[in-house]
């Protein structure tokens, strides 16, 4: 009588390796998938600018005291106007606290009421609602992109249009 040899299950080595390599495969495409361009990190950056120029503006109108941003270029931060007339920066404000800019971000021009003005200067924001107003570009090798306000402090960021040669 001859013995039976039970049939083996499983998986053999060279399978289990080849699974192995294709997720391997597969979580590195979508790391660098996952991974934000400077593009995408350049619109991300000026869409929260806008917002939080915008939310200057409001906090100037609802506090009755003028609010200001300025730069260096590689961040901001925002001010305020205190009782004896000197500006106090806001360390400690839950939005408009101090920023940096990622590595490839940086603030290059502030332009208000159509003349440049040196990186530093501050962009102030009126208690009354009327306000200058503005341009603020920011670059990275992908491209630039401005925030632009207007006479209500209402900030917009876009790509800047091209100018045709």
């Amino acid at each position: 009588m001859a013995a039976v040899i039970p049939a083996q299950r499983g998986f053999t080595l060279i399978e289990i390796l080849v699974a192995l390599a294709l997720i391997g495969i597969i979580l590195g495409l979508a790391l660098l998938r996952f991974d934000p361009s400077d593009s995408q990190v350049l619109d991300r950056e000026s869409q929260r600018l806008a917002l939080l120029l915008e939310g200057a503006r409001d906090e100037a109108i609802s506090g009755g005291r003028a609010t200001a941003w300025s730069s260096d270029g590689a961040g901001y931060q925002f001010w305020l106007l205190d009782d004896a007339a000197n500006w106090q920066a806001l360390p400690t404000h839950e939005t408009l606290k101090p920023r940096e800019l990622p590595e490839a971000v940086r603030v290059t021009q502030l332009v208000v009421d159509g003349r440049e003005v040196p990186l530093g200067e501050r962009l102030v924001f009126n208690p009354s609602g009327v306000n200058t107003t503005y341009v603020i570009t920011l670059v990275t090798g992908a491209g630039r992109r401005t925030v632009v306000g207007d006479i209500l402090g209402r900030a917009t960021a876009s790509a800047p249009a091209e100018v045709a040669p």
